[in-house]
């Protein structure tokens, strides 16, 4: 889940949620697990109407915080290895980091998802990870993303609490 959230942030990442099914062999179950996104606490109604009740144009609503919801992924993870894990919380973590820190190769599908995608090259910290000259860095491009590393590295050593009370 971390690796997908550096490699193709478009699909997934510690920012979203997901689901997480788990087969016990030995009790012969399947338990499933739900960390999709939630609205956040403070959400109305009215949130995407504007002024007349009516409501505001997609792109307008879409982009930016308006539209984000409560990430569930890392409660969920952590849920499910606190009942069922075997390693350490933070090994969890390490090749990710070390991914982020060290590079890896721009996948063709993340290339096209960076060309096509109209806002993101506009916001300063992705245009340093993801973009050079103003677009997208070319497949193979090496694609090095520290602050996703320390991000992991502190959510790795202190817990999901981190990411959710804390400084990140």
């Amino acid at each position: 889940q971390m690796v997908l959230g550096l490699v193709e942030p478009e699909s997934s990442g510690i920012g979203g949620g997901a689901f997480l099914l788990y087969w016990s062999a030995k009790e012969r179950s399947l338990r499933s697990y739900d960390g999709r996104e939630s609205a956040p606490a403070a959400a109305r109604a009215d949130l995407f109407l504007d002024g007349t009740g009516r409501p505001i144009p997609f792109f307008d609503a879409a982009v930016g915080g308006r539209s984000v919801g409560v990430p569930g992924v890392l409660r969920m993870l952590e849920l499910a290895h606190r009942r069922h894990g075997s390693l350490p919380w933070s090994e969890l973590f390490q090749y990710a980091i070390f991914a982020a820190e060290e590079g890896f190769a721009m996948s063709p599908q993340l290339h096209a998802q960076l060309e096509r995608e109209r806002f993101l090259r506009d916001d300063p910290a992705a245009r340093r990870v993801f973009y050079k000259d103003g677009k997208a860095r070319p497949v193979g491009a090496r694609v090095i993303n520290p602050d996703y590393g320390a991000t992991l590295r502190i959510i790795g050593m202190r817990g999901a609490d981190a990411f959710y009370r804390g400084e990140i």
